[in-house]
């Protein structure tokens, strides 16, 4: 499960690392304007989420383990 979370983290901080390009820097701006700007905006946020999903795995697979 370690493995998983670790995956997973990976996944996430890219995915926020392109959500806040997209909604937060100039450059993002001028290629998501408008609505368009929505995009980076919820893929950041699931990138949150699945940083929150891997934090658990992590934790509960040390819980299991005893450690």
């Amino acid at each position: 499960m370690k493995k998983a979370a670790i995956i997973i983290c990976i996944a996430a901080v890219v995915l926020m690392g392109y959500g806040y390009w997209g909604a937060f820097t100039a450059a993002g701006n001028k290629v998501y304007d408008e609505m368009d700007g929505n995009y980076p905006f919820f893929i950041l946020l699931g990138g949150f989420i699945l940083l929150l999903i891997a934090l658990g795995m992590f934790l509960l697979g040390r819980r299991k383990a005893g450690k």
